[in-house]
């Protein structure tokens, strides 16, 4: 069956211009903005907002169905958090080059070369978004560490981002039906067979948790590869006209901002005074380069 020709959803409001600045510059600052406009959605939608003759089962179900997609939307969020953060960095410097032409699981076939010809996109992008693999926290830890030697993912999480990872399998292929296999992988066998009854607490509860993965993906491991990068601009000395475009976008990159109503912070010169300094440091002295 043919289907209506699609367009692209826009709204000509200030809200969504942030985002988009924080989308095409600061993964960590895009999620933010992104889950928390789902958490609000979910607050949004509930029975007190209907009258009283609407509060039976239909609008229980409708509002159900609801959050079961909002939370499906929450953890792509996160995952394209996880991807995206690599494919920019792939995007802005070379010098992680010699480690991504090593990592087997990045991958590209000729339709996504072709691609390019109808459409623009950028190479980091193009090796990384189409990627699969980001659902095992295990692995992503992995990839990282072996990119940037660092991992965003504490071990004592990995329990919780499985549950998380389930369900959202389970909202995504089985129409929010738990399987009794996947009942028992989340240690809930009362769910066997069951629809999850997922709510805007829930989504709430799990946007928070996955913040704390946002905020140190950005502010460590993207100060860490904001720092590697500056080393290697060390013997040419500092020139801010030079590596001001790519300076900031990696500084951008290291940012997490968490607000939805604010921009992303405006980088100056003396933050790269200031970064570059400490990165001409021992690298034993040069552990962090935030502004406190």
């Amino acid at each position: 069956m043919d289907f209506n020709q699609l367009g692209s959803w826009s709204h000509d409001a200030a809200d969504l211009r942030r985002e988009e600045d924080k989308r095409w510059y600061s993964p960590g600052s895009f999620f933010y903005s992104q889950g928390h406009a789902l958490v609000l959605a979910a607050r949004y939608f509930r029975k007190d907002r209907l009258i009283s003759i609407a509060h039976g089962g239909v609008a229980t179900k409708h509002l159900h169905r609801m959050h079961l997609a909002l939370f499906g939307q929450l953890m792509a969020s996160h995952e394209y958090l996880l991807k995206d953060f690599v494919a920019q960095v792939i995007q802005i410097v070379d010098i992680f080059d010699d480690r991504i032409k090593e990592a087997k699981w990045i991958t590209i076939d000729s339709t996504h070369v072709l691609s390019a010809r109808s459409v623009q996109t950028h190479v980091g992008a193009m090796l990384l978004h189409s990627t699969l693999g980001w659902h095992d926290p295990r692995d992503v830890n992995r990839r990282y560490k072996n990119l940037f030697r660092y991992q965003p993912i504490d071990p004592a999480e990995y329990e919780a981002m499985d549950r998380l990872w389930i369900l959202r399998h389970s909202v995504a292929h089985n129409a929010g039906l738990v399987i009794a296999h996947d009942a028992v992988r989340i240690d809930l066998p009362r769910l066997s067979s069951q629809v999850v009854d997922i709510n805007a607490a829930f989504i709430e509860e799990a946007f928070n948790f996955l913040c704390c993965i946002a905020r140190r993906l950005a502010e460590q491991i993207g100060d860490r590869v904001l720092l590697e990068w500056l080393r290697s601009r060390v013997k040419m000395g500092k020139d801010w006209p030079r590596d001001k475009r790519l300076y900031t976008w990696m500084k951008l990159l290291a940012t997490f901002v968490q607000s939805r109503a604010k921009a992303l912070p405006k980088i100056t010169k003396g933050q790269y005074i200031k970064d570059f300094n400490q990165a001409s440091r021992p690298t034993n002295e040069a552990e962090s380069i935030k502004d406190n």
